[in-house]
């Protein structure tokens, strides 16, 4: 237990708290700050010296405004099922409960968001969308209770999160309030950067409550799939469960969820009342595919195929939602069944390379053995998350320690091998410890800087993430630096530990140099049969084409560009290199500054390396033109991307090129394995002849633009069709490409070649006419959370605050 207020000034803080908040909301018997003393790590405890429970947002603005003066730590709390010890009062204070903001405000589905405040849970909110066939996919275990804002808090995953991502691939805006009480909203529905020169949001998300309090969120909604098979397979030996995560990874119907549950966990559930009768001895894997009903339905033979060529002793799968539920149940139940069998556990969720599986696999057995400890293994296979968790009772002398000495073995190897600490659950006070073996130098020094901008006295839940940020008062906040000068020189006499470059075909994660061009990128990747689909030019070099844009026509299918990079080799304005992110897919460990660089001007740097996410190739390639009138056009596409086909269509772009001749087209990319052409060809034939659209077809690879796109426009969905007619119908020679999933829109500018004007001229001209848009369409949307980017101009920093935050974070960056 630690306490920061002793009895007087605790007093004091009662009736001062009992001032700001209204009657009932502040507790302070000891059995009522009993029930915060710990999350769902559960061994751990700290109490508060106070808890609050704010109303409604503007309450907890106020309290937040007072917190200076108030002088205790605040902790930001939701349901408290986090697993890393994060929601908790380590060095006691203001616990800060919002269960009190739990209201779906706003669901658009025309533009796939919702707008919704902390304290709603995930089922809460799955059950508001499934009415209009959509869903948000992020989904941790303990979706009945686990809220919003803890998610976010968190970047929490889900056993669905393989395919569809984390939650920071679905957070489109972020409404937080800082310690002075301040309200800011960071993008919006359009998920954009907004109002902001930076996008701000990107360093909340994951930041573990350490740097503001979140009120609500503009969410990323997606089309519910038609149809679901899951699978469930046991397998006698380890080898044969690697061979079947490998193949189902690459395998072309991309499944949504790999799970892996080991011997021991399969007996653990065997012996319980939850029992499915499973051998008891074996390994088992429960996946899952989804998509439209043709097209999943055409795979599910191979797939359970797949299983038995990979050497599986008993395969069971269905499409029944009843018989799913039971497929999935072994799965389901381990959780809550560890928590009955033993007094405490600690699960961890390390990721590493899906190569060193194996040996992981050993480390732990190993070491849970010779400790005489219980260790049970379920995790998400998919992207090599793991889970080991370990049976032990904190009250037995030396118990604990073994379990700490286990973790602290397990997390230098995560490392050595390729990996990083935390893959969904966060780093809390469970693995702060460990911080050191991924951040030193450079990289270390960043990380401390994201505090200083926003909490620089490590008032909001200090102990959290990284042990240094220890809150020592207010008033010390001037005497005490983010990064004391002592630290620092320690800092940057520590070696950096770049990326080198690589190619990993298990995993499939290439390294390579931001000066590769497009075409060279796919020649390396191509003979081990991957491909990286987020390209916007064969010609250009990556470094180019992420400056001009953060989305690809094939964003429709695998997101932003951002979301496909897991790490990057970063340029600093001094010259020095440092690693930024990770090599494996998943991280949530330390403050996102990767996207937030990624989304930044060169102010800061520029990336000399990428880490890229690749996708398997299939042998089938065709290119879709479907033409018509604007009006069939237009309901065309919003029938598209309400259906679940958009999650396996490469590309899906409405060109806008002479919007007053009344004709548009709709270019659909596709890449599938030849066996499942005919379903593809079906749906896309029977969909023209639905709207009277004209149907032209190109097999083979189809190159892709030489140029690059001359501004970039983000907007939401719903409205990006009307912005790239509004731009066709007034600007001359230009050609706009819609994403409409994304609400992105890419106008290419033609300056043609006249003799007569230089170079220089042409540039100029484009500058100009980039700036004219810019000013035209800035408020329209900004207002919806949106923006707009342009490799020919930058945007600067106009807000106040922004510029107070931008210097402090820029102070770090150019450091000599």
């Amino acid at each position: 237990m630690s306490s920061f207020a002793g009895a007087n000034e605790n007093h004091r803080l009662i009736r001062r708290l009992g001032e700001i908040i209204r009657r009932g909301r502040v507790l302070s018997a000891p059995a009522q700050l009993a029930g915060y003393d710990a999350d769902g790590l559960g061994y751990k405890t700290f109490r508060p010296d106070a808890v609050v429970i704010p109303a409604d947002a503007d309450e907890l603005s106020e309290l937040m405004s007072h917190a200076t003066a108030l002088d205790v730590p605040v902790t930001i709390r939701g349901a408290g099922t986090s697993l890393s010890g994060g929601p908790v009062a380590a060095q006691g204070g203001v616990v800060v409960h919002t269960s009190s903001l739990k209201q779906i405000r706003h669901i658009e589905p025309k533009g796939f968001w919702c707008e919704v405040e902390c304290s709603v849970t995930l089922n809460q909110l799955d059950a508001a969308v499934q009415p209009f066939g959509l869903f948000y996919p992020p989904d941790p275990s303990s979706g009945a209770v686990c809220t919003i804002g803890g998610n976010v808090a968190m970047n929490a995953g889900g056993a669905h999160c393989f395919r569809y991502g984390v939650t920071s691939n679905y957070v489109l805006g972020v409404e937080a309030i800082m310690l002075d009480g301040t309200v800011h909203q960071f993008g919006g529905p359009a998920g954009g950067r907004g109002k902001w020169c930076h996008d701000w949001k990107r360093l909340m998300i994951g930041s573990e409550g350490t740097l503001a309090a979140f009120t609500r969120f503009w969410l990323r909604l997606l089309p519910r799939p038609e149809k679901c098979w899951t699978y469930r397979a046991t397998f006698r030996d380890l080898n044969a469960v690697e061979k079947v995560i490998h193949r189902l990874a690459h395998h072309a119907s991309f499944p949504v969820a790999i799970e892996m549950m080991d011997p021991r966990c399969v007996a653990m559930v065997e012996n319980s009342p939850m029992a499915v009768g499973l051998p008891r001895d074996a390994f088992l894997i429960v996946a899952e595919i989804d998509g439209p009903t043709d097209l999943v339905d055409s795979r599910a033979e191979e797939v359970r195929e797949l299983f038995v060529t990979c050497g599986a002793m008993a395969v069971e799968y269905s499409d029944d939602e009843v018989a799913r539920q039971g497929l999935w149940k072994a799965r389901k139940v381990a959780g809550g069944l560890m928590g009955q069998m033993s007094p405490d556990f600690l699960v961890q969720d390390a990721v590493i390379p899906k190569a060193a599986l194996a040996s992981a696999l050993k480390l732990v057995y190993d070491e849970a053995d010779a400790a005489g400890l219980p260790v049970v293994n379920v995790f998400h296979a998919g992207d090599g998350n793991l889970h080991p968790n370990f049976l032990f009772d904190s009250r037995r002398p030396g118990e604990l320690e073994k379990v700490e000495a286990i973790s602290k073995r397990l997390m230098h190897f995560v490392v050595q091998a390729g990996g990083t600490l935390s893959g969904e659950h966060g780093i809390g006070n469970d693995k702060s410890a460990y911080m050191p073996l991924v951040f030193h130098g450079d990289s270390l020094r960043l990380q401390l800087a994201v505090p200083r901008v926003f909490n620089a006295a490590h008032q909001l839940n200090p102990g959290k993430v990284f042990q240094t940020r220890q809150f020592q008062g207010v008033s010390t906040l001037n005497s005490v630096q983010a990064t004391p000068e002592a630290a620092r020189a320690k800092l940057e006499q520590s070696e950096e530990r770049l990326f080198t470059t690589y190619f990993d075909e298990t995993d499939g994660i290439i390294c390579v140099s931001a000066s590769v061009t497009g075409s060279e990128l796919s020649e390396l990747c191509k003979p081990a049969g991957f491909r990286f689909p987020l390209l916007l030019s064969d010609d250009c070099s990556l470094f180019d084409q992420f400056r001009a844009s953060g989305y690809a026509p094939a964003s429709s299918r695998f997101g932003a560009i951002c979301d496909n990079i897991t790490g990057v080799n970063w340029k600093l304005p001094s010259g020095r290199r440092v690693r930024i992110g990770e090599r494996v897919v998943k991280s949530t460990t330390g403050f996102d500054l990767l996207r937030f660089l990624l989304h930044a001007d060169k102010v800061f740097g520029e990336p000399t390396g990428f880490v890229l996410r690749l996708r398997p190739v299939s042998d089938t390639n065709c290119r879709f033109d479907l033409t018509g009138d604007t009006s069939n056009v237009n309901s065309a596409a919003e029938y598209l991307i309400n259906t679940c086909w958009i999650h396996w269509l490469d590309a899906v772009s409405i060109i806008v090129e002479d919007p007053e001749s009344g004709t548009l087209s709709i270019r659909i990319d596709l890449n599938c394995p030849s066996v499942e052409w005919d379903v593809y060809a079906t749906f896309l034939q029977g969909f023209a002849q639905q709207f009277h659209l004209n149907y032209e077809f190109a097999m083979g690879y189809c190159r892709r633009r030489s140029a690059l796109p001359d501004i970039v426009l983000k907007t939401t969905p719903d409205q990006v069709m009307n912005l790239a007619l509004q731009i066709g119908e007034s600007e001359c020679e230009c050609l706009c490409e819609a994403i409409v999933t994304h609400g992105v829109l890419h106008v290419y500018f033609n300056e043609g070649s006249d003799p007569d004007k230089s170079a220089a001229d042409r540039i100029l001209s484009i500058r100009n006419r980039v700036t004219d848009l810019a000013v035209r369409f800035e408020r329209q949307l900004t207002d919806v959370g949106g923006d707009w980017q342009s490799r020919h101009i930058e945007r600067h920093v106009v807000n106040e605050h922004e510029l107070d935050w931008h210097r402090i974070l820029f102070e770090e960056f150019a450091s000599e």
